[in-house]
């Protein structure tokens, strides 16, 4: 039995070797780390610099924005690292849209960015890498199914939606990888925990609230709450936490938070509804990194008896 996959996203910009071989123990396959020029180290180069200097089984870029790169030079630096490391290379492409937003730039388009994925791909194609595209609507995730090598799906913690997403990666590309990116933290504060994230959660929800299941009387406030989200601040650890019905709804629909115990029965719930082959583990969530040991302990137990890719 091959169990599913665990990366942390390092979503620190001083992330250190203590930490790495902190989260190592507790159960993580990996580490990856940011693309956003404004917070953090490069990190191709913060992955070269890993790989030599750890035994980490998995690192790479999560996730190398689409609209900050052109695909020619992704697939070079993703083939010399393979060169280098063969398998440990991990990555994610994304369209990186906090990213892009915060060098004044608009996000690449559906059409243009699901173009690179397939220029990477392509590029990398018989590297042993595992190489993945984030999609988190519809269309994103079938087209990212059809171009990229598998794919990361950012749908939130709702096992219906989940299933839905899984399902519509495969119906595109039946064998296609299938991994869960999880904002998830071992808790006793959910709106704390779930601050620095929410808004551009919300952003999700708002934008598709037929696929995400917003009731109606929540859709307004959902989507004021995602109008009121400033990019510039997202993922960071003094964002105010929202309160009233409709943040309740998005942490419930997007983290898993709370006792061990409990994020552990989620992480299984989810793995369970869509036949994920591995987990990315969303650094930014708040407190996360207080409690890394805890919190990867208790990912990992959600994975425990569970069969990559099986549903």
């Amino acid at each position: 039995m091959t169990r599913p996959r665990l990366v942390v996203n390092a979503a620190w910009p001083d992330v250190t070797g203590a930490e790495i071989a902190l989260a190592r123990d507790a159960g993580a396959d990996g580490v990856g780390l940011p693309d956003s020029p404004r917070l953090f180290p490069d990190p191709l180069l913060a992955t070269e610099r890993l790989l030599v200097d750890t035994d980490v089984a998995l690192a790479g870029p999560c996730v190398l924005g689409t609209g900050l790169r052109h695909p020619a030079t992704v697939g070079v630096a993703l083939r010399t690292l393979a060169d280098r490391h063969g398998g440990r290379v991990f990555a994610v492409l994304a369209r990186g849209e906090s990213a892009v937003r915060n060098e004044g730039l608009a996000p690449p388009r559906l059409a243009a960015h699901l173009a690179a994925l397939a220029a990477v791909a392509e590029r990398t194609a018989e590297l042993p890498i595992t190489l993945l595209g984030a999609a988190s609507g519809p269309r994103t995730i079938a087209g990212t199914a059809r171009g990229a090598r598998g794919v990361l799906l950012d749908v939130g913690a709702d096992p219906e939606v989940v299933a839905a997403a899984a399902a519509t990666a495969r119906t595109a590309t039946p064998a296609v990888p299938c991994w869960l990116f999880l904002r998830a933290a071992v808790t006793a504060d959910a709106p704390v925990a779930a601050a620095p994230l929410l808004g551009s959660c919300a952003h999700r929800l708002a934008a598709a609230p037929d696929w995400y299941r917003v009731p109606d009387p929540l859709r307004d406030d959902v989507a004021a709450l995602a109008a009121a989200h400033d990019y510039a601040t997202h993922g960071r650890g003094d964002a105010t936490p929202a309160e009233g019905p409709a943040a309740g709804f998005v942490r419930d629909r997007f983290f898993a938070l709370g006792p061990a115990e409990d994020v552990a029965a989620r992480v299984r719930e989810l793995c369970r509804a869509g036949g994920v082959d591995g987990i990315v583990l969303a650094g930014a969530t708040g407190g996360l990194r207080g409690r890394l040991a805890d919190t990867v302990a208790a990912v990992r137990a959600g994975t425990t008896g569970v069969t990559a890719g099986s549903r």
